[in-house]
């Protein structure tokens, strides 16, 4: 018999072990003479639970002493990210501007999070400050889950990316490994929407540091043919038909149902910041 990677034999082995990696830390910190982690304001921001802990364990395919690692890297750069600081005015650019935010639940309960690629080039204010908006909205995206989901579903809208404003490879790097090490097990489908050549050679670069399981939920879509596809059905012809209704269907239709149909109003509906900041206010943000 299979035994699942997060049964809860393996939960209560990761919780043992991640505590004796807190203990030993502590100590080694404490002979060095440094100042031992604040890992109590970090498990405030990241509560220990049971999911967590079970998506840590999927990501990690049941080997506990990963698991447990993993959590206490995740830990650690709470910390040294300052999590507990993190305020809407700090990021008031971007909220005005809707460049990176979280709209509504598909009707699973996922989150539904939205990049709107801007034609202007990346903001002055610098690497960490995108660091903690990405963990900002990672975070509310997080929040926003519904009825027991787990993963977001995550449309980026690349039309207006071009060199000018495309980003380092370094950042596009380190935004991975925040996916990957810090928010493991939270992607369900990502959609490029309109991606442009030159993110073809950005994808290429990324490419090889993507594992297999998240390459198959990432989705590439235009545009024009899902506008044409939808006026059609609207307009009492199905779904669309001829080329643009069969690409559509072959570029965004994948063996688990994952539909850019079920997405499609998000994409096409205007950014409202009254809204988000509605939404960030009621879980708490300040």
């Amino acid at each position: 018999m299979t035994v699942a990677y997060d049964c809860d034999e393996n939960v209560v082995e990761v919780r043992v072990y991640l505590k004796e990696l807190e203990v030993v830390g502590a100590a080694l910190m404490r002979v060095e003479g440094k100042q031992e982690p604040p890992y109590q304001e970090s498990k405030a921001c990241m509560p220990m639970d049971d999911p967590c802990i079970k998506r840590s364990l999927r990501a990690s395919k049941g080997d506990v002493s990963k698991a447990a690692k993993l959590l206490q890297s995740m830990l650690t750069w709470r910390s040294e990210l300052n999590y507990s600081t993190l305020t809407v005015s700090e990021f008031e650019p971007e909220i005005k501007s809707g460049k990176m935010y979280v709209q509504g639940n598909d009707a699973a309960g996922r989150s539904i999070l939205v990049t709107r690629k801007r034609s202007e080039q990346p903001s002055d204010l610098g690497f960490d400050h995108y660091m903690r908006h990405l963990a900002f909205t990672l975070e509310t995206a997080s929040r926003q889950m519904k009825g027991g989901a787990e993963a977001w579903v995550w449309i980026m809208d690349m039309g207006c990316m071009t060199r000018a404003n495309s980003p380092p490879l370094s950042t596009s790097m380190a935004t991975l490994t925040v996916l990957s090490s810090h928010f493991p097990e939270r992607l369900h489908t990502c959609f490029f929407v309109d991606a442009p050549v030159i993110f073809g050679y950005l994808w290429a670069a990324l490419s090889p540091f993507i594992d297999a399981v998240t390459k198959q939920k990432v989705i590439f879509v235009k545009s024009s043919e899902w506008r044409a596809r939808m006026a059609a059905k609207a307009a009492g012809g199905g779904e669309g038909g001829g080329a643009a209704s069969a690409a559509a269907a072959g570029s965004a239709v994948v063996p688990d149902g994952r539909d850019f149909a079920d997405y499609w109003s998000v994409f096409d509906s205007p950014y409202s910041e009254a809204d988000y900041r509605a939404l960030l206010s009621s879980f708490g943000w300040t």
